[in-house]
């Protein structure tokens, strides 16, 4: 029996995804877009790679700004809101123009985030606090 590493990887990750609550689905998309901004900082003299790359990120970025609740989240939403559009247009400066620093800006950015949601992830009375936030 052969099975395609790839296929089997999708599977695991989309098991990871199905039973994930939404503070861990936040973690892993911050993830996903420092991990894609890295591979287009890696390859920043490849322009089909970059450009593959921060689309990817700029992707995932645009699907955390979507999925912001304003009622809920009221500050907290319209701070994230700040924070994933300055991400978004410092992708887009960084691929248009091929501006490393742009690049290097989103990734700050994200990975502060990213603390701040490893940190309720791992806390679980603030886990409660994000769950009656939205």
């Amino acid at each position: 029996m052969n099975i395609d590493p790839r296929a089997a990887h999708a599977a695991y990750q989309q098991g990871q995804v199905g039973s994930a609550g939404p503070v861990h689905i936040v973690v892993l998309l911050y993830e996903g877009a420092i991990r894609f901004g890295r591979q287009a900082l890696d390859s920043f003299d490849s322009p089909a790679i970059r450009g593959h790359a921060i689309g990817r990120s700029h992707r995932i970025v645009s699907e955390l700004l979507a999925s912001l609740d304003y009622d809920k989240g009221g500050d907290i939403a319209r701070n994230l809101d700040s924070l994933y559009r300055f991400a978004l247009d410092s992708l887009t400066q960084a691929n248009t123009h091929h501006d490393r620093q742009a690049l290097q800006a989103s990734i700050q950015v994200l990975e502060t985030l990213l603390a701040g949601w490893r940190e309720i992830r791992n806390n679980p009375e603030l886990m409660k606090q994000a769950a009656q936030s939205g």
